[in-house]
């Protein structure tokens, strides 16, 4: 396995039938990381609530994170909209190794999933729909794919209304302002399902990405930070 200061997962959405839970698996068995940090939306509560769909891979994914912190790595689960329902508990630690909080800064880096920037999700019944409609897409994409048809309809939606959320809300230029008004250099986030890592306004900006489409993550080693797309 190779050892590396920290590795950055978000929107894995454990419970939607979109989520690509083995293949997120089979990398977090490539690393043995120091700290772990779930970006939020881990967990698709909004989904769960309204149906029940659990696979065997999403409990893999699970037991491998807890076996991360059974052999030291610290794991730091930061909470996202789609898992909300463990705001009402934050912030707290299971074990010496696992911390769920709603926001962490490390390394000079504010870690927030970033809902708190999108205009949208304060209308949370409008968020839902916009999940149970994403997931639907992912269904036709699946179902498309058996014949033949390469593009993705999932994706279209997602880029176009992220493309509109941002317009309103500017979300990328908010997330560096709030590093900013933490004191801190940079900030990593999730949330919009689009990995990136730039500057804006000198802040350095990292977005993990998605376990649904992009199967992206972040590693951070020998004081840098690498998106890798899986």
């Amino acid at each position: 396995m190779k050892k590396i200061e920290a590795i950055f997962i978000s929107d894995v959405h454990l419970g939607s039938k979109g989520s690509n839970a083995d293949e997120l698996l089979e990398v977090l068995k490539q690393y043995e990381p120091k700290y772990l940090f779930i970006v939020g939306d881990f967990i698709d509560g909004w989904l769960l609530k309204k149906r029940h769909y659990w696979s065997q891979d999403f409990t893999n994914v699970i037991r491998k994170i807890l076996s991360y912190s059974k052999n030291g790595t610290k794991v730091v689960y930061v909470t996202g909209n789609h898992d909300d329902f463990l705001r009402n508990y934050t912030p707290m630690s299971f074990s010496e190794n696992i911390q769920i909080v709603d926001e962490y800064i490390w390394n000079d880096y504010y870690i927030v999933h970033g809902d708190q920037f999108d205009g949208i999700v304060k209308m949370k019944w409008l968020g839902v729909l916009g999940s149970w409609g994403y997931e639907a897409a992912i269904w036709i994409d699946n179902t498309l794919k058996r014949f033949g048809y390469k593009k993705s309809l999932s994706k279209f939606l997602k880029k176009n209304v992220k493309n509109a959320i941002k317009f309103i809300t500017d979300f990328e230029k908010q997330a560096a302002y709030q590093a900013k008004s933490h004191n801190c250099n940079g900030v990593i986030v999730g949330h919009i399902h689009t990995p990136s890592n730039t500057y804006i306004n000198n802040i350095h900006y990292l977005n993990c990405g998605d376990w649904v489409e992009n199967n992206s993550y972040i590693v951070f080693k020998n004081n840098e930070f690498k998106i890798i797309t899986k």
